[in-house]
């Protein structure tokens, strides 16, 4: 009786120890639930919205690089999305805007990068052509300068660079007369003028050709410079007129400029005589004393017969003779 009495009393502490086992491990439970949902609560408030999706809509792209008067067709352009609010004015969404007569296609009027949408300004009519004029921005003139292998930089001058025209021309050189006046003199060396008429001018083209095309190649090739006999400028219309007159009366050379320089020199002319190494020769200056040109008197004396005398204004001193006497 003793001993299933114990084994009561055991048996029931277990189970009581049990059952508080139990609720501290729910408790531990239920705690570290509600500190996890509420750090879960607190990053979703901190967290910024989620942003709505982009609306697109189709462009046609250049796929390669188009050159004034390269055809645009299905093979040179892909499409790209482009956000909504991005897209170019004139740009094309599909195909068929684009390619109106297949058989026709249009030219490309400026070049055109990788990636750059197409624009309806940028390209030709179907079946048309690229012109010199289509590139010309407004009110300006294109003009073609002869140049050689010296005064073309040796070829390294191509279509969108900027140059610098420089005009040397013969002066006559001034001298006195013997009359005090001033003429040109023909018996002394020529002198030379050289002075910047333009500055930062935009190359059209060399020779026929009105694009780069390709890349740079210094060393040989289809790409390496090329000798022109004719630059081809863009500038305005006194521009033109300078230009005109320059080739009449000197010899103009190109001054190549770097790609980003908007560097604008106010350069005085100079002359021949204002280079290191050249000196002028000074004349020599020769004073003349006047001569005296005498006036002549008929004299006659008491034979009657008549002589012709030189009379001078400033008698000229006779020398003494020894002794003293004239």
């Amino acid at each position: 009786m003793f001993v299933r009495r114990n084994t009561i009393i055991t048996l029931g502490a277990s189970a009581a120890f049990g059952v508080l086992a139990i609720l501290m491990a729910r408790g531990f439970i239920d705690g570290a639930v509600n500190t996890q949902n509420a750090q879960l609560r607190a990053n979703m408030a901190s967290a910024p919205p989620a942003k709505a999706k982009l609306k697109t809509v189709p462009v046609i792209v250049a796929d390669i690089r188009l050159m004034p008067g390269d055809p645009v067709t299905a093979q040179s352009v892909n499409i790209v999305q482009f956000p909504i609010s991005s897209v170019p004015v004139g740009s094309f969404s599909a195909y068929e805007k684009l390619f109106i007569e297949p058989g026709n296609p249009a030219v490309a009027l400026t070049q055109i990068v990788p990636g750059e949408p197409i624009l309806a300004f940028k390209l030709s009519a179907p079946g048309g052509r690229a012109s010199l004029s289509s590139v010309l921005a407004d009110n300006m003139r294109a003009v073609a300068i002869r140049v050689n292998d010296v005064s073309g930089v040796a070829g390294f001058v191509r279509p969108e660079d900027r140059v610098d025209v420089v005009l040397t021309r013969e002066i006559a050189p001034k001298t006195i007369t013997r009359y005090g006046k001033k003429g040109e003199g023909s018996g002394r060396k020529p002198e030379f003028l050289a002075e910047i008429l333009l500055q930062d001018v935009k190359v059209l083209a060399a020779d026929q050709i009105s694009h780069t095309g390709g890349n740079f190649n210094v060393n040989g090739g289809i790409d390496a410079p090329k000798l022109a006999k004719t630059i081809t400028l863009e500038v305005s219309a006194l521009q033109a007129q300078k230009l005109a007159l320059a080739q009449s009366v000197g010899i103009m050379t190109l001054a190549l400029r770097a790609p980003r320089s908007d560097e604008r020199v106010n350069a005085k002319a100079m002359r021949t005589a204002d280079l290191g190494g050249v000196q002028t020769k000074k004349r020599r200056t020769v004073r003349r004393t006047p001569v005296t040109r005498p006036a002549q008197v008929v004299v006659i004396r008491d034979d009657g017969q008549p002589r012709l005398v030189n009379v001078y204004r400033d008698q000229p001193k006779q020398r003494k003779l020894a002794g003293g006497a004239p």
